[in-house]
């Protein structure tokens, strides 16, 4: 999940950023999350978002180091 734009969501799936509307997702999700695709709606993947906030999170700190 990209960002938020009003009542849509802008989202990157497959490569290229689209627009759904916030309606199809669960509520309360934040930007920079993970979602999928599920029965038409789309959830977070709490999972996938952690991991990859820790991958960042690793990666910045390996521009500060000695």
């Amino acid at each position: 999940l990209d960002r938020y734009e009003g009542d849509f969501a802008v989202i990157e799936q497959d490569g290229v950023m689209k627009s759904v509307p916030k309606k199809l997702l669960e509520p309360n999700i934040p930007e920079g999350s993970v979602i999928v695709e599920k029965n038409g709606k789309y959830v977070l993947d709490n999972d996938e978002t952690t991991a990859r906030r820790k991958k960042i999170a690793e990666l910045q700190n390996s521009l500060f180091e000695d």
